[in-house]
């Protein structure tokens, strides 16, 4: 069985090799499940994995940084949005991130594909946690750079580049616009699995979810 990965992260700043990492969310999928035996939204969302990281550990140890302005724009978020970026005590470090998420990616013996939202961002994040960590040419054993895929891509390919690739992947559209949450990790990983699930069932003309 075909055996996809994602992940996003949210980080505070836009330059991908320096912007501290606030967040990453990342979960496996199976393709084939597309059509026998659809995702809901709420399975996705609990079967992601959220690692919470410390900006101090980037900014002491690995020189991460960013702008005012960039702070400032979490400020101006939702309430549930915003308190993503406040500190905890159980923030992991890069290292201890790192050692996660390569011990979540060895329990599967390959991964297909991964995948992420713009992958001039999120995959040169990762890479630079690796490298800074030394963990990069382990990394690169489970998520070499070749099979990486961008979900807007797909998303704006299949559609002409004649829709939002922020779409709505499920019939109801009104509770669509009150279960998600956008710049939440979680919600949107578990979105971009259920807009490839929606082209790919509306491709073999089935139901949408």
């Amino acid at each position: 069985m075909r055996t996809d990965f994602i992940l996003d992260f949210e980080t505070i700043g836009q330059v991908a090799y320096q912007a501290p990492a606030i967040d990453c969310s990342y979960l496996t999928f199976y393709w084939d499940r597309f059509t026998d035996d659809p995702y809901t939204f709420e399975e996705l969302i609990g079967q992601a994995k959220k690692a919470k990281l410390s900006v101090k550990d980037q900014m002491q140890n690995y020189d991460f940084s960013y702008k005012e302005e960039d702070l400032k724009w979490w400020m101006e978020q939702p309430p549930e949005v915003r308190r993503n970026i406040k500190p905890l005590d159980n923030d992991l470090t890069v290292v201890e991130f790192m050692h996660e998420l390569i011990d979540f990616l060895r329990l599967y013996q390959k991964i297909d594909y991964w995948w992420s939202r713009a992958n001039g961002f999120d995959p040169v994040v990762l890479h630079h946690l690796a490298l800074v960590t030394n963990r990069d040419r382990l990394l690169n054993e489970y998520l070499p750079h070749w099979k990486v895929r961008d979900t807007r891509s797909f998303i704006d390919a299949k559609f002409n580049f004649t829709t939002q690739n922020g779409f709505c992947p499920i019939a109801d559209e009104n509770k669509w616009n009150n279960i998600f949450n956008a710049h939440d990790s979680t919600h949107d990983i578990a979105a971009d699995v259920m807009r490839l699930q929606a082209i790919h069932r509306a491709e073999n003309d089935l139901e949408q979810v």
